[in-house]
């Protein structure tokens, strides 16, 4: 249940709604521009002063729905802008400021003229009443809040005592929990409610409670995790979990209490009232069983893998041990065979042309030598059977526990999986004499199809290989799962998107045709323009041999004065520890606000402790090693770990981070490395150890050790304003729009930049879909491939690098359900990144991922087009991307701890550890940016020229300056005054 309405917001939240805030162009011309019926109301007062001063109430009014307090003035911008606009001095304001009765007196005509009205208690339940269902689905105060304070200026209700505000916030609370637990505790029935309360307690001889049991983590991928998986999900299944009660609440509160839950421990949860404690442990439910779900999918996908990959290794290892004497027998073999083959063409003696080639003996004896190889001892497949006792031990229980659902080409496997599950129910080791086949692939025929017959063992694993991977495929879906959904269920509902999406500012043409209107006259008219060009030879470093185009490398992007200039401004940058640097720089941002209790929606009593346990995340160090480093006596692993499982979560880091780059984004400096419009995203590879290093995935192109990637998105300002935990083995182009759609600063994206692993063909469709300019440095361009509305011949010199004639008969059937999936992805229906795995693994058959892909290829041709014809374009990209390859060093620097290595088990502590890493380094930038800026002033002050040019390639991410290591000690203290900044190195 929520708390008292005293103290519901911070004191910094509170001044959110009660100051004004920063007026900025956007907020001045949405409230204090007047119009016209504004003026006729200005000018029916006498004198300047008094008309300035209505002016000043009425947009005031307008503006925080609330009079002037007495001795309060009005921001000088705010002034500035209405005396121009009226014509008059801004300095008049002061006669009117003092004259009280004048001012009630303009304040009740101006509510009378605008219908403006106080809180009635009529209005007051009829807004709790509005505010009840926001609520359900958040209850922090501060969204609420600002929700209740938009309605009030909607309804032109004035703005009451704050006080007023926080108990209807409260009161909207308290009816929308009663409401969330009553429909949380209807399917408990009969013995449920008892069982439900049950599960906080150890039973029998149990050594912990069976919430705690749920709660275990996942553990490596081997058979015996997977049926613990399984075990824990038969429990939760005994619970109606299956219900449709959630169709009655939305998500993000079912998602609220279950995150509560996950964080509280069984006896916090025991001192709940009955009917919350159930609620919150239904919620938990309900989510569990969709996590055990795909846990016990995923982990047999990975120990299918293993099974896979030490296959190949034993294939690979009687290869390396038999090889040299099988190759011995192939070239003896082979040379007889020529022998005898040359004697029949020339009529010899086969035996003396044998004799001639090797000596009788030594081939008897060839001949006679044990049988080196079998050639199935070869194939990774045959050696991978081996396993099959491992993946057999699980397999039926798995199949029994889910519903699989396909169609078409999928339909022959979920046949083969609905066979295999009665196999197994019934206790059967044969095969029936008709099975499901075709679903089974070449690499697999030499395994199932032996001797005419069908070798059961072989077709088991092959069925359970198809199933792993026509999961990932999207081709088989599963009923109760959040990850293997069908595709239809990802997306928004016919009807529904289409009204959501004139609110979502996208530019999407109704029709095909209009799209394509619109399209086709810039890309024949560029594949012209870039023809004529290269047969010109005016193409900057591009030429044509043969079949492939030759791009060459683009010009160093900085200046050879910039690295003394760097030397010159890092020697005046005071050195500082990063325990002051953090305390500084929240000064200037208070970005600790913005990490609230997930219950009470409050903020940390200490900052410092708060600030502490985001170093140990940042540092990599820990919280046990952060609590032992620290001198501070209240900074316990205990303390500790109270504030990481209560503040620091993915959203309360994201609006952390938000809060730093907004504010270097305003910084002078900051506008001279860019305007916030591009960015680029690259992952950096950090190993797995310790605990951590099953969870690890592997990928070739790191080497044999295990990983996870940090994928981070940096503003061309050098912010990284967004970052993600994603696997190893997985493409970083699935990735790319999460960080563009999902991060919560004010930046306004519009070019984005990649490398090659960033690409795909379907990521250059969403991106374009979506409103974003994608622009990747493709490996090897110079062997792409373009498609043309026409037949090659007509495009003269780029003729041999067309490819084929652009589908769009595909692109037109699939408009609507383009837009459709645009909508959806906009809307936050799906993340970008899981709908685009979807469609990157659909079969060929698939038309969406088909359609996605071909427009694809028409905005990956308009841009290679581009690319060859503008070198500016390429520089760009390359200056993009070297911003990323510096935050890549500051992070390696400062994530020194345990050797870099990420050792957390569970996805959502490393989660926490790339969070915590990127705000720190952001909070380094900002810092850098700040006291670069107060370095380039003295400099100037002093008579040096410090060109705006070269300083546009000065970097914020050194970090030489700032100590990482020692004590970590905060020193309030020393943080300087406002307005005041640490004296510069001379």
């Amino acid at each position: 249940m929520v708390r008292s309405s005293e103290s519901l917001l911070t004191q910094a939240q509170r001044e959110q709604f009660t100051r004004f805030p920063p007026l900025d162009e956007h907020l001045l011309s949405r409230y204090y521009l007047l119009g016209e019926d504004d003026l006729r109301l200005v000018r029916e007062r006498r004198r300047d002063f008094n008309r300035l001063g209505f002016a000043v109430q009425l947009t005031v009014l307008r503006h925080l729905g609330r009079p002037l307090r007495s001795g309060e003035t009005p921001p000088e911008e705010a002034l500035a802008y209405l005396a121009e606009q009226l014509r008059v001095d801004a300095g008049c304001y002061g006669q009117y400021a003092t004259r009280d009765p004048t001012r009630h007196e303009h304040f009740a005509s101006l509510c009378q003229s605008l219908g403006y009205a106080e809180l009635s208690r009529r209005l007051n339940d009829e807004l709790r009443e509005w505010l009840m269902p926001l609520a359900v689905v958040t209850n922090q105060p501060f969204p609420l809040m600002s929700a209740l304070m938009d309605e009030l200026r909607r309804r032109k209700v004035l703005v009451p005592r704050f006080s007023v505000l926080e108990r209807l916030v409260h009161a909207a609370r308290v009816r929308a929990d009663q409401h969330t637990y009553g429909l949380l505790n209807l399917p408990l029935k009969g013995e449920l409610p008892e069982k439900m309360d049950a599960l906080l307690s150890p039973q029998d001889d149990e050594p912990i409670s069976r919430f705690a049991w749920l709660g275990r983590p996942v553990g490596a991928p081997k058979a015996k995790h997977v049926l613990a998986l399984l075990d824990r999900l038969a429990f939760v299944r005994t619970f109606p979990v299956q219900s449709n009660l959630r169709a009655f609440l939305p998500q993000s509160r079912l998602e609220h209490l279950a995150e509560e839950a996950r964080r509280l421990s069984a006896s916090h949860l025991g001192d709940f009232e009955p009917g919350r404690r159930r609620a919150t442990l239904m919620a938990y439910l309900f989510d569990l069983s969709e996590t055990l779900t795909d846990a016990v999918l995923d982990m047999h996908d990975r120990v299918m893998v293993g099974l896979l990959r030490d296959g190949e290794r034993e294939a690979a290892e009687v290869f390396r041990e038999q090889g040299p004497p099988l190759v011995k027998q192939l070239g003896t073999f082979k040379s007889v065979c020529a022998a005898v083959i040359a004697a029949r063409e020339q009529g010899a003696d086969p035996y003396q042309a044998i004799e001639a080639v090797v000596n009788w003996q030594q081939l008897v004896e060839t001949v006679r030598e044990r049988e080196v190889v079998r050639a199935e001892q070869l194939d990774p497949l045959h050696c991978a059977l081996k396993g099959y006792a491992k993946v057999r031990s699980y397999a039926p229980r798995m199949l029994a526990s889910f519903s699989f659902q396909a169609e078409g080409t999928a339909a022959p496997l979920v046949e083969a999986l609905g066979l295999l599950r009665e196999m197994y129910a019934a206790n059967k080791r044969t095969l029936p004499e008709h099975v499901p086949i075709g679903f089974v692939r070449q690499k697999w025929a030499g395994q199932v199809f032996r001797d005419g017959e069908i070798d059961r063992r072989a077709y088991e694993l092959c069925v359970l290989d198809e199933l792993r991977l026509a999961l990932r495929a999207g081709d088989v879906w599963v009923t109760g799962s959040r990850k293997y959904k069908d595709l239809d269920a990802y997306l928004l509902p016919q009807g529904v998107w289409q009204r959501q999406l004139p609110e979502l500012s996208l530019s999407l043409p109704e029709t095909f045709e209009a799209f394509w209107r619109e399209i086709e006259p810039k890309l024949q008219g560029q594949l012209l323009e870039v023809e004529g060009l290269l047969v010109q030879g005016a193409l900057s470093s591009v030429t044509v041999r043969g079949r492939k185009l030759k791009v060459g490398k683009a010009l160093k992007a900085v200046p050879d004065e910039v690295e003394p200039l760097e030397r010159w401004l890092s020697a005046r940058v005071p050195r500082v520890k990063i325990t002051d640097l953090l305390l500084e720089v929240n000064a200037w941002t208070r970005f600790t606000g913005a990490f609230l209790n997930l219950h009470s929606g409050k903020g940390a009593e200490r900052h410092d402790h708060l600030l502490t346990a985001i170093l140990a995340d940042g540092l990599n160090l820990g919280l046990t090693k952060m609590a032992e480093a620290s001198p501070d006596p209240g900074v316990t692993t205990r303390r500790l770990m109270y504030l990481a499982d209560w503040f620091l979560r993915p959203d309360s880091y994201a609006a952390g981070l938000a809060e730093l780059v907004n504010f270097q984004s305003k910084l002078p400096l900051a506008a001279l490395w860019g305007d916030g419009t591009t960015s680029s995203s690259d992952g950096q590879r950090f190993p797995t150890g310790g605990r951590g290093k099953t969870f690890g995935h592997l990928n070739a192109k790191y080497g044999r050790e295990p990983g996870v990637l940090f994928y981070t998105h940096v503003s061309d300002q050098y912010a990284p304003f967004h970052t993600k935990v994603i696997t190893a083995n997985v493409r970083d182009a699935l990735h790319v729009l999460d960080g563009l759609l999902y991060h919560l600063s004010d930046l306004k994206i519009k070019e984005h930049y990649t490398d090659t692993a960033g690409y795909t063909e379907q990521v250059f469709a969403l991106c374009h879909l979506l409103g974003f300019r994608f622009a990747p440095r493709i490996r090897d361009l110079g062997e792409t491939r373009l498609y043309t509305p026409e037949v090659g011949s007509a495009y003269g010199l780029l003729e041999p690098l067309v490819a084929q004639r652009l589908n769009l008969r595909l692109i037109r059937e699939h408009w609507d359900e383009l837009r459709r999936l645009t909508v959806s992805v906009k809307a936050g229906t799906v993340t970008a990144s899981l709908i685009l795995s979807k469609l990157a693994s659909y079969p060929r058959q698939n038309g969406l991922a088909l359609a996605l892909r071909e427009l694809g290829r028409v905005q990956r041709t308009l841009f290679t087009l581009e690319w060859l014809r503008d070198p500016d374009l390429r520089r760009r990209v390359l200056v993009g991307l070297n911003k990323g390859e510096a935050l890549h060093a500051l992070k390696r620097a400062v994530a020194f701890h345990r050797s870099g290595e990420i050792r957390d088990r569970s996805f959502e502590a490393q989660s926490n550890r790339a969070s915590g890493l990127n705000l720190v380094t952001t909070a380094i930038a900002v810092w850098n940016t700040v006291y670069l800026g107060r370095a380039v002033e003295s400099l100037r002050a002093e008579g040096v020229d410090v060109p705006d040019e070269l300083l546009a390639h000065v970097s914020p991410l050194s970090w030489e300056h700032i100590g990482l290591t020692g004590d970590y000690v905060w020193r309030p203290e020393g943080v300087p005054a406002e307005g005041a900044y640490r004296a510069l190195c001379e």
